[in-house]
């Protein structure tokens, strides 16, 4: 087989799989830094798709309230996502004329 025939061969069957693993390794970092900013008062989703409010964030613990009263301790890798607070509206704008 000729030298540059088996170079292009290596690199097609490489290079998807050399850009998934960049991909990926981006994406994790990103949830590692989303996990990281956690701070108590936060609001998130876990993995089980509990909404819940932090109430400590200790390392990879922390403890979260699910309900009035109900606080229980999980782990930092069960949190998939955090709630971003929803930004305050103004006033509406209306075209009407005042009377």
């Amino acid at each position: 087989m000729e030298p540059i025939l088996l170079i292009v061969l290596l690199a097609l069957f490489l290079l998807p799989s050399i850009l998934m693993m960049r991909g990926q390794k981006k994406r994790q970092a990103q949830v590692q830094e989303m996990r990281q900013s956690i701070q108590p008062g936060d609001k998130i989703v876990n993995v089980a798709g509990f909404h819940a409010t932090v109430l400590e964030h200790e390392g990879e613990t922390m403890l979260v309230e699910l309900a009035p009263g109900v606080a229980v301790t999980m782990d930092a890798a069960g949190v998939m996502r955090k709630i971003e607070p929803e930004q305050p509206q103004g006033p509406a704008e209306t075209n009407e004329v005042p009377n």
